[in-house]
C-alpha cells in the first residue's frame, strides 16, 4: 500500500520509504531555493488551491466558503476549465512508478496532464518534476499523456505552458538519487 505523509511530504510503500519526484530533485541540488519573506504562506496558498480544485472536480466544493486570495485563483482555474474543459481520470492522484522506483502526486490528467501553479514565474526544474509525473502517469495509464500543461493560475486568470518534460535529466537524477542512497550519501 502507497502512502503519503504531507507534513513530511514523504511517501511509503508497505512503510519502506519511497523517493517522491521533489525528494529527487532536491537531493540533485537544482530545486530554488524558496525562502523568501512569503514562501510558507505561499506554499499553503498552493496547497489550499489545489484542495479546492480537487474538490470542485469531486463536485463537493462550496465555493462561496473560498476566501481571498484562493477565491481569486481558484477563478483563475475555472476560467481555465471553462474555455479548456477537462474531465479528469484522477485528480490529486499519488502514484508509484514500478519500474523506476519513486512515487510522487499529480495534479490532474485525463488525456492530457496537468499542474496547477500558482507561482509568479515558471521555473527550468518544473520541466524535471514533470517528466517524473509524466513517467508515473504513463505506467498507471499504459500510455503517454497526449501533452503536458503548467497552468500558472493568477488571480482571476491563467496562463497555459505546454512543456515537453525533461525526462533525460529526471532519470539522470533519479540514477544519481538511487547511487548516493546506495553508498549512504543521503
Amino acid at each position: 500500500m502507497l502512502t503519503f505523509n504531507p507534513e513530511t511530504h514523504e511517501y511509503a510503500l508497505e512503510g519502506k520509504h519511497i523517493p517522491g519526484v521533489n525528494e529527487i530533485l532536491k537531493a540533485g541540488g537544482i530545486l530554488p531555493n524558496f525562502n523568501f519573506p512569503q514562501a510558507e504562506y505561499k506554499r499553503q496558498l498552493g496547497t489550499y488551491v489545489h484542495q479546492a480544485i480537487k474538490m470542485y472536480f469531486e463536485d463537493n466544493l462550496d465555493e462561496d466558503s473560498l476566501q481571498s486570495p484562493i477565491k481569486e485563483y481558484f477563478e483563475g482555474f475555472k476560467k481555465f476549465h471553462k474555455e479548456n474543459p477537462i474531465n479528469p481520470l484522477e485528480v490529486e492522484k499519488i502514484l508509484y512508478s514500478k519500474k523506476w522506483g519513486f512515487a510522487g502526486t499529480t495534479d490532474c490528467f485525463d488525456n492530457k496532464l496537468y499542474d496547477w501553479k500558482v507561482s509568479a514565474s515558471i521555473y527550468d526544474t518544473y520541466y524535471l518534476s514533470m517528466a517524473g509525473y509524466e513517467i508515473l502517469v504513463e505506467e498507471h495509464l499504459g500510455y503517454k499523456p497526449e501533452e503536458v500543461i503548467i497552468v500558472q493560475l493568477k488571480p482571476n486568470g491563467y496562463k497555459p505552458h505546454t512543456i515537453k518534460p525533461d525526462r533525460q535529466n529526471f532519470l539522470a537524477f533519479l540514477m544519481t538519487y538511487k547511487y548516493k542512497q546506495k553508498k549512504g550519501l543521503l
